[in-house]
């Protein structure tokens, strides 16, 4: 609720802003705060999750506990260190004597004059009249004398800050501030009058005096304050007390002065809460309508955060026009990467803008006088920046991109036509198809982890845990085994897990970059456990929150609810991989003719939190998920798209068909390669178009080959035609055959109702089981043959051919139940 207009005493007549400040704040907070437009005090409340103070529990002590991670308050904290009790002992133990407790009234029936001491409960008149009037009487005859009748208020204090009472008519002040003054007095160019207007207030643990600034200042402190309370900043009087104490002796009269408080030396945390409160203001009413005029976008008012600078952009026209273009383009943008998109182009046509400056005398201040050769131009400058090292193959086809799409959307708006913001711009200014450079080959073949270094990660999540926190390892724990984009998991609702109806749990996110919401993903059981006992974490530490509010990871600060993700965990994840030991792989090299084995460190710079995205991706299409299964647990539209998080490359390929090729088979188990000499270049091209892979092993015959696998003349007796061979990369696959021809085997040799012709006929033959296990044995025969260092490299490309093959034999096929390919915690 919008709390009620100021009374027309206070309001300056025609301070429209600060009618507005004050219609934005909250009864419902002001309220909280004790808050009285006459007194003009906060008062922080007992309990509150960001702002609450609770009681010290010493007896007796009226004072706060200011500091949460301590049992008592400050003064009291010292009075314990100086003891030797224990605790909960020196906690049962009354406090005599207590300072700072603001101001009390005099016992005396209707005195309106405030006490002398706490302890005495007397006002100066009624103790001098106890002690020399009535001879000394005891409390309670004293207050029950007839001569001893309550006296009027002698005003408040005369310092503006001061909200407390005179205790003299000698002395305008209260009693602290005569002590202050007499202290004041002594130094040199002392001013009454400006210590007056300056000096601080006396004020309990609780309260913070907003006395002696003006109007509107108070007004925008109590905004600030709401602000900062809303974005869940823990706030204390001792942090407001100096901030405000600073901007009275500065004579600030709003917050709109304060345009450098570092340089006017503001403290670091007065700053942070100066800047956050010129934040809010500025925020406070502003519409897209009245952003959009401004250099420097705020995001929030459009719904989404940071902001957006156009000043890069130097002539005012094409400024203009871009600020049009961004306006435009916002609203079909609906996920977070909208502003960083939107900057992207800004930085093209800063780029564009720079040219203009460089190339054209008039600065390009002029679009009718722009042409074909101002951007032949940039498209040269964009060549020389690429040249130069200054910009990439890569940003500068998007740059270009950016512009050629911007200039022609310029025309589209309309913003090129009579008394428009582009008038006049010719209709060659435009980036042509054939100015467009060339796309830049793509050879990344994907930036997932190797095994081993993935392995030693997961085996020191302990450290990340103890450097960062539970929630920065759970985080991390996740995006390991499920693959997600890292915000998606950052953002995970504290009901995130399900179940299908088989019982399998699945992991409920939301895709923000294609704006696709409640998505499922199957995950393991031991990655559900992870998130069970987080959530338990989160409900022991948030258990007033409703569960559909709560977050399954939390961040640790300006979160009193529960209710805020946790942020970006990239520097968090940085030190943590920066702190640990050389991670070492293997890596082949060739001495002396032969191939040797070698650990060298791999490179923390490719250790991301992104990369395990990558991972994800390349750990199960080595454990055989097929491509349009591995696109729908990305969650991409397009296959091809996948298939670039795990793709291998030519050249890495290329190898390993050379290593697995030095092991092939004929179906007699004879070898085909006697060496392991490199294949021709020929040889690898027949191997791509010359041979279709079959269940365990390849096959050659010209019309299956070119009917892609399903026009076998044999009925896929592949052990029995002359056209098949096999190698090492396909053993899995013959033992698993074997396996399988055995079981056949002993159920058709059992109890098993059948025709004696189909029974026949579905019999494995003998000599189709020999020779299967001749062929095993053989392979295995010469892997023991070779030396450890040869078996690993073997095993290796055997990984790398494996990766990619496909094989369709026009047969049904069976749906496996997904993999839990989730990589171990602990070092073997």
């Amino acid at each position: 609720m919008p709390a009620p207009a100021l009374p027309e005493a206070v309001v300056p007549a025609g301070d429209e802003r600060l009618e507005e400040i004050v219609r934005a704040l909250d009864v419902g907070f002001l309220a909280l705060l004790g808050w009285d437009w006459g007194r003009r005090v906060i008062t922080f409340p007992r309990q509150h999750p960001v702002l609450g103070l609770p009681d010290c529990p010493v007896p007796n002590c009226p004072l706060a506990i200011t500091v949460v991670t301590q049992p008592m308050c400050r003064g009291c904290m010292e009075r314990w260190s100086k003891s030797d009790l224990p605790l909960e002992e020196f906690r049962r133990v009354a406090k005599t004597v207590s300072s700072g407790v603001g101001q009390h009234p005099c016992v005396v029936e209707r005195c309106e004059r405030p006490r002398g001491t706490v302890a005495g409960r007397l006002c100066e008149s009624h103790h001098l009249q106890r002690i020399l009037g009535l001879g000394g009487l005891g409390m309670a005859e004293f207050l029950a004398h007839p001569k001893v009748i309550g006296l009027a208020g002698l005003g408040p204090c005369r310092v503006a800050a001061c909200y407390l009472d005179r205790v003299s008519r000698q002395d305008p002040y209260c009693k602290a501030h005569i002590r202050r003054l007499r202290r004041a007095r002594t130094e040199p160019g002392f001013s009454e009058r400006r210590w007056r207007s300056t000096d601080k207030a006396i004020c309990t643990t609780r309260e913070v005096s907003l006395r002696g600034l003006p109007d509107r200042l108070v007004a925008e402190a109590l905004y600030g304050l709401w602000a900062r309370i809303q974005e869940g900043f823990k706030t204390r009087p001792e942090c407001l007390r100096p901030l405000y104490d600073r901007l009275r002796a500065h004579r600030v009269r709003t917050l709109e002065e304060v345009d450098d408080p570092a340089r006017a030396g503001y403290s670091r945390e007065q700053v942070m809460m100066i800047r956050a409160a010129q934040l809010a203001l500025r925020r406070l009413n502003a519409t897209p309508e009245s952003e959009r005029v401004k250099d420097v976008w705020d995001m929030t008012v459009f719904g989404h955060r940071g902001v957006i600078p156009f000043t890069s952009i130097l002539q005012r026209p094409l400024r203009e026009a871009v600020k049009v273009w961004v306006y435009d383009d916002l609203p079909r943008r609906r996920n977070k990467n909208a502003v960083h998109h939107a900057r992207a182009v800004i930085s093209a046509m800063a780029l564009l803008s720079d040219s203009l400056r460089l190339q054209r005398p008039d600065k390009g201040t002029v679009p009718a006088a722009w042409g074909r050769s101002d951007i032949v131009a940039f498209t040269n400058r964009m060549g020389h920046l690429t040249a130069t090292g200054k910009l990439s193959a890569a940003r500068r086809l998007a740059f270009t991109r950016f512009v050629r799409r911007v200039l022609l959307r310029f025309r589209t708006l309309g913003l090129a036509g009579n008394g428009q913001l582009l008038d006049g711009m010719p209709s060659d200014f435009a980036i042509l198809p054939e100015d467009m450079p060339d796309e830049p080959e793509d050879t990344e073949a994907g930036r997932d982890l190797p095994e081993e270094v993935l392995r030693q990660l997961c085996a020191h999540l302990d450290q990340l845990e103890a450097m960062s926190s539970v929630e920065t390892r759970v985080a991390t724990e996740l995006l390991i085994d499920t693959g997600r984009r890292p915000d998606e998991v950052n953002t995970l609702g504290y009901d995130c897990l399900e179940q299908d109806p088989d019982g399998s749990p699945v992991l409920v996110y939301d895709n923000h970059k294609a704006y696709r919401l409640g998505l499922r993903l199957p995950v393991g059981a031991e990655t559900a456990a992870t998130v069970r006992r987080q959530q338990q974490r989160v409900r022991e530490r948030f258990p007033a929150t409703a569960p559909s509010r709560l977050k399954l990871l939390p961040r640790l600060r300006t979160n009193p609810e529960g209710t805020k993700p946790l942020k970006d965990i990239s520097s968090s994840h940085r030190a943590w991989v920066d702190a640990l030991p050389e991670l070492l792989t293997p890596v082949v090299t060739l001495e002396a003719g032969h191939h040797v084995t070698q650990l060298v460190p791999f490179d923390k710079a490719k250790i991301f939190p992104y990369a395990y995205r990558h991972c994800y991706a390349q750990r199960h299409a080595d454990a055989g998920v097929a491509p349009d299964v591995l696109k729908e647990l990305m969650d991409h539209r397009l296959i091809t798209t996948s298939q670039a998080y795990y793709r291998v490359g030519a050249e890495r390929r290329r190898e390993a068909v050379d290593r697995v090729t030095a092991l092939q088979f004929d179906r007699h188990g004879q070898r085909v390669w006697r060496t392991a000499q490199s294949l021709l270049d020929s040889e690898h091209v027949r191997r791509a178009i010359g041979e279709v892979a079959t269940a365990y092993g390849v096959c050659r015959e010209p019309s299956n080959v070119a009917a892609g696998g399903h026009a076998c003349p044999l009925r896929f007796r592949c052990l029995g035609c002359e056209h098949f061979s096999t190698d090492v990369s396909y053993l899995p696959d013959l033992e698993a055959h074997l396996n399988d021809l055995l079981r056949s085997r002993e159920r058709l040799m059992s109890a098993f109702e059948a025709d004696d012709w189909a029974r026949a006929q579905a019999m494995p033959a003998e000599e189709e089981i020999r020779r299967v296990r001749r062929l095993i044995d053989r392979v295995k025969s010469d892997l023991d043959d070779l030396t450890d260092e040869d078996r690993a490299q073997i095993q290796q490309a055997v990984t790398v051919v494996r990766r990619s093959r496909t094989v369709l034999l026009g047969m049904p096929r069976i749906g496996q139940p997904l993999p839990d390919v989730r990589p171990p915690r602990t070092l073997p």
